[in-house]
């Protein structure tokens, strides 16, 4: 839930002040629905992840029923990461496992942001 994403996420930044450390977060986006109904769910977890707000990603995580498995460790890494001063966050690479098959039934979203 949003209270213990943002209590780890505060707990990262307290250790992790004044040192030199890389904060990662892996997770697969939605899953398993046809790629028309993945990529706007998938777009939207995105946009919330550039905008740095961990309460909206969770609030649409929810809202849309996206199937995405690592909001709650996502969440916590933007606070953390806000927390040790990050600013901007980049869209580096979007794609689903049907971009790659040519399967677009059933996709599984991927996405790689950088938060600076």
């Amino acid at each position: 839930d949003l209270e213990t994403s943002r209590g780890l996420g505060e707990l990262l930044a307290e250790v992790l002040r004044d040192r030199n450390a890389l904060i990662m977060a892996s997770t697969d986006l939605n899953h398993m629905e046809p790629q028309s109904t993945a990529e706007p769910k998938d777009r939207g977890v995105i946009d919330r992840i550039l905008s740095m707000d961990e309460e909206a990603l969770q609030s649409w995580v929810r809202n849309r029923r996206v199937s995405m498995c690592g909001y709650g460790p996502v969440s916590a890494t933007l606070v953390a990461s806000k927390g040790l001063g990050a600013t901007k966050a980049k869209l580096l690479a979007y794609s689903t496992s049907g971009d790659v098959t040519g399967d677009k039934s059933a996709v599984v979203g991927y996405t790689s942001i950088t938060i600076t």
